[in-house]
C-alpha cells in the first residue's frame, strides 16, 4: 500500500509539473539558452569534422539552393523558359556544382520567384550559398524579433532546428518566414504595406493561402489591397519580363511534375501532411487525396469561423497560419520555419493570461519537432509531422478563443 501510495504522489507531482512548467521561468530560461547554445556548437561540430569525408561523399551543404543558382544562371543567359525544362535545368544544375543527389530538383516555382533568385549567379555557387549561409539566418531571425523583444527568442530562432534544416537544405524556408514577419509587423501600423508585403508570398502560394482569405473574412481590405497590388505588379512584370513563353511553360511542367510526384509513394513520405501520411500508410492516391480535401476544408472552416468572430486581425492571422500546414497537401520539412511565428504569438500574450496547461512542454516538444519527426520520416517511414501541427493548431484554437472571449467580456465591463 505504501509503495502504492508513494508511486501514485510521484506520478501526480510528475505530471503537474509537466502540465505547467512553473519551474521554467524567465530566468532559467535564459540559463538553459547559454547551455543549448554551448551543447549545439559542440555537437554540431563534433559532428561535422567526425563525419566530414562522409558528408561531402554523400550530400552537399545547401544542396537544393543549386535550384537557385541555376534558374539565375539561366535567367543571365536569357534562356528564361528553358528553366521549366528538365534537361536544361539540370544541365545548369551541373554547370554549377557535381551533384550527388539521387533524385531530381524540378523547379517548380512561378516566375515571380526568378525575380528573388535573379543575382545569385552573379557569383559561383559556393561563394552564392556562403553568403545566403552567413545572412539569410541572422536577418530572419531579428526579423522576427520584432515581434517579440527579447534576445532570447532571436538566439532560440537562430539556433533552432528548423533554422538549420533550412540551412543545409538551402531552402526558402527562410525567405518565406521573413516576408511573413514584416508583413505582421505592420500589420496595424501601416496595413497598405503591411499587405504589399505579405503579397510577396505569391512565389509560394499554397504554403500560406489561409492568409488572404482570413483577411478578406476579417474585412480588412486594406491589407488586402496591398497583397492584390504587390501580388499582381510580381505577375506582370515576370509575364513582361519573362515573356508568355515562361509561364505557359511554368503551368505545363508543374501539373506533369506534381502529378508525378503525388502518385510516388516513396516521395509522399516527404510530405509532411495528411495526404502525405495516408499514402505512406498504403491508402490509395484518390483515397488520401479525398480525406486531405474533406480534413481540409473542416479545417479552413473552422479558421473562418473564428476569424469572423474575432476582431483582432493578428490573432486571426497567427491562427491561419498555424492551420496552413494542415490545408494543402504538397509540403515539406524545410517548408515550416514560419511557425516560429504563432510560438511567438503564445510567449507574446502570456503576459497577459500567462501560460495554459500544457503549453510549455508542447512549446519545446514542437521547437524540437523536426529532429523526430525526420526521423521517423527517414528511417522509418512514419510522417509524424501531421500529428504535430494538428495539436500545435488546438493549442494555438485554444489561447484565440480565450482571448477572444476574455476581449468580450472586457467591452461589456465598460459598456457597464
Amino acid at each position: 500500500m505504501f509503495t502504492k501510495s508513494l508511486l501514485k504522489k510521484i506520478i501526480n507531482y510528475v505530471y503537474f509539473e509537466l502540465r505547467f512548467m512553473n519551474f521554467l521561468n524567465k530566468d532559467r530560461c535564459d540559463a538553459y539558452l547559454r547551455i543549448y547554445v554551448f551543447v549545439f556548437f559542440a555537437i554540431f561540430s563534433i559532428a561535422y569534422f567526425m563525419g566530414r569525408k562522409n558528408l561531402q561523399a554523400d550530400f552537399k551543404i545547401g544542396g537544393d539552393f543549386i535550384l537557385f543558382w541555376a534558374a539565375s544562371s539561366q535567367i543571365l543567359h536569357g534562356h528564361f523558359s528553358d528553366i521549366y525544362n528538365t534537361a536544361a535545368h539540370e544541365a545548369a544544375m551541373q554547370h554549377g556544382q557535381f551533384l550527388d543527389h539521387s533524385y531530381k530538383l524540378p523547379f517548380l516555382y512561378p516566375p515571380p520567384m526568378l525575380f528573388f533568385t535573379w543575382p545569385i549567379a552573379f557569383f559561383t555557387y559556393s561563394f552564392s550559398y556562403t553568403l545566403w549561409a552567413l545572412s539569410a539566418p541572422i536577418i530572419t531571425a531579428k526579423t522576427l524579433n520584432l515581434l517579440c523583444k527579447n534576445w532570447s527568442i532571436t538566439a532560440f530562432a537562430f539556433f533552432s532546428p528548423q533554422f538549420i534544416v533550412s540551412l543545409l537544405t538551402g531552402q526558402n524556408g527562410l525567405l518565406i518566414a521573413l516576408i511573413l514577419a514584416i508583413g505582421l509587423f505592420y500589420l496595424t501600423k501601416k496595413p497598405f504595406l503591411s499587405g504589399l508585403i505579405l503579397g510577396l508570398l505569391v512565389i509560394k502560394p499554397h504554403v500560406v493561402f489561409l492568409v488572404p482569405l482570413c483577411l478578406i473574412f476579417s474585412r480588412k481590405w486594406r491589407i488586402v489591397a496591398g497583397i492584390v497590388t504587390s501580388a499582381s505588379f510580381l505577375i506582370i512584370a515576370s509575364y513582361c519580363v519573362f515573356g508568355f513563353e515562361t509561364w505557359k511553360r511554368f503551368f505545363e511542367y508543374s501539373h506533369v511534375m506534381q502529378n508525378s510526384i503525388l502518385h510516388n509513394v516513396y516521395l509522399c513520405q516527404l510530405f509532411i501532411t495528411i495526404f502525405g501520411f495516408l499514402s505512406v500508410h498504403g491508402l490509395s492516391f484518390i483515397m488520401a487525396f479525398w480525406i486531405q480535401i474533406i480534413f481540409s476544408l473542416l479545417i479552413i472552416a473552422c479558421v473562418l469561423y473564428n476569424t469572423f468572430k474575432s476582431k483582432n486581425i493578428y490573432n486571426n492571422i497567427v491562427l491561419s497560419l498555424s492551420a496552413s500546414p494542415l490545408c494543402t497537401p504538397y509540403l515539406l520539412y524545410y517548408d515550416l520555419t514560419y511557425m516560429l511565428i504563432p510560438a511567438i504569438w503564445i510567449i507574446n500574450t502570456t503576459s497577459r493570461t500567462g501560460f495554459f496547461s500544457w503549453e510549455k512542454p508542447f512549446l519545446i516538444i514542437l521547437y524540437f519537432s523536426p529532429l523526430y519527426t525526420l526521423t521517423l520520416t527517414w528511417h522509418y517511414h512514419f510522417p509524424a509531422e501531421p500529428i504535430v501541427a494538428t495539436l500545435f493548431f488546438c493549442l494555438i484554437l485554444r489561447r484565440h478563443r480565450y482571448l477572444k472571449k476574455t476581449r468580450e467580456m472586457h467591452s461589456k465591463n465598460n459598456d457597464i
